[in-house]
């Protein structure tokens, strides 16, 4: 059966560092998009390409390899007018442009959306940043941690006798560029219509402020604002992490029919029908007391046998895994390819395969594939320029004047 690519066809420029640009870029790349790598050649590239961990062999940052599989890259020097011309040549060849710089760095470069539109009316360009393209912090500095603060995130986050804490992941870099990600895909499907481009303005504080959902409607429709509570879910109880002998685990038992299967899973049936836990509104208020009969129950178990007693009654239930012990779950790692191969990159001939997180995404028909190792700094210059119609040796007097490498 042929191969179907679902965005092949459609190049993307990723003109974007760190995480949330490129994280956004490597969904495009898993699915058959051209996205073209584009560095800046005078400092030395993404500034990520040196983060740990490295791999031992030849020292790649798997940070950067993990983000940038697929993409081909080239590195110019903006500062150049030479430089500048590669730069229009691109965005005149592209479909997308991803950029991830603070509000203004792109227009003085000569490269707002603005000036690519005159350069590519139908060019989709998507700017993502910490507080947006407009407003009075659009100029001020956003890193992940700045979204989860300002985004109300870490306020909820915690035991409530805790300061705030963020997220173990960096939600406001992934939210946002997942929220690219549609924007673009679905200013590509209008433009088929209109033959328009569009400008697309993501901010990582509005990202997580719109992952507050229940808790932010919470405080708008009652004037209370959500606390931290741990791992208890604020409309459901039990719905909780839990102690068994050897470590902990958790319980989403989100109705009264699953409490009922709860209680007689753990023996003890009269549960269900206790006035202090016969409905969702009590169990919510006697949490504390229902986790302790729970946990005296499950103390005399390990997580496995408390998961495999639970999970009978029809009850979700799950260990809570750290690093190694999801990497050692072929359910998660192999059935369904969360870690997978991508060959060694053309340049380091001493490094093995490289394992990279595989994409979340599982398509019947079109299945994202892994072809590609992240590009060195500039390694597909001559390929992508010979392609736009620079003559050999062209980019032979560019390289000499460190435009390109």
């Amino acid at each position: 059966m042929m191969e179907r690519k679902l965005l092949a066809g459609i190049r993307v420029l990723d003109f974007t560092d760190f995480l949330a640009g490129p994280y956004c870029g490597m969904y495009f790349a898993d699915m058959g998009a051209d996205v073209i790598k584009v560095e800046n050649l005078r400092s030395g590239g993404n500034f990520v390409r040196n983060a740990r961990p490295l791999e031992k062999n030849s020292g790649l940052s798997m940070y950067f390899q993990n983000l940038n599989r697929n993409k081909r890259g080239v590195a110019i020097d903006l500062k150049q007018p030479e430089g500048k011309d590669l730069f229009a040549a691109l965005i005149k060849s592209a479909d997308v442009l991803l950029e991830n710089n603070r509000p203004g760095v792109m227009e003085r470069l000569g490269f707002s959306y603005e000036d690519c539109k005159k350069i590519n009316p139908q060019l989709i360009y998507a700017s993502i940043s910490g507080f947006g393209q407009y407003g009075p912090n659009s100029g001020r500095p956003g890193y992940d941690l700045i979204g989860q603060a300002m985004g109300g995130s870490m306020s909820i986050t915690g035991w409530p006798d805790m300061e705030p804490t963020r997220a173990g992941m960096a939600i406001g870099d992934l939210f946002a560029g997942l929220n690219a990600g549609f924007a673009v895909c679905a200013s590509l499907f209008e433009r088929e219509k209109s033959g328009k481009g569009n400008h697309i303005d993501v901010a990582l504080v509005d990202s997580i402020y719109s992952g507050m959902e229940a808790k932010m409607m919470q405080y708008v429709y009652t004037g209370v604002s959500p606390t931290k509570t741990g791992n208890k879910y604020i409309s459901s109880a039990p719905y909780d992490s839990f102690k068994a002998k050897d470590d902990y685990f958790v319980i989403a038992s989100g109705t009264d029919k699953h409490f009922a299967c709860l209680a007689a899973a753990i023996g003890q049936p009269e549960l269900a029908g206790n006035p202090l836990y016969i409905d969702t509104e009590k169990r919510k208020k006697n949490a504390d007391a229902l986790k302790k009969i729970i946990e005296t129950w499950a103390s005399t178990k390990t997580v496995a046998e408390v998961c495999r007693i639970i999970d009978g009654a029809g009850i979700p239930v799950a260990p809570i895994y750290n690093c190694e012990q999801l990497a050692g779950d072929k359910n998660i790692t192999e059935v369904r390819e969360m870690l997978v191969r991508v060959p060694a990159p053309a340049k380091h001939p001493e490094a093995p395969e490289l394992t990279v997180i595989g994409n979340p995404v599982k398509m019947k028909e079109s299945p994202c594939t892994y072809k590609k190792a992240a590009p060195d700094l500039g390694e597909d210059n001559g390929a992508v320029f010979t392609d736009l119609g620079f003559t050999e040796n062209e980019l032979a007097v560019l390289r000499a004047k460190k435009v390109i490498n």
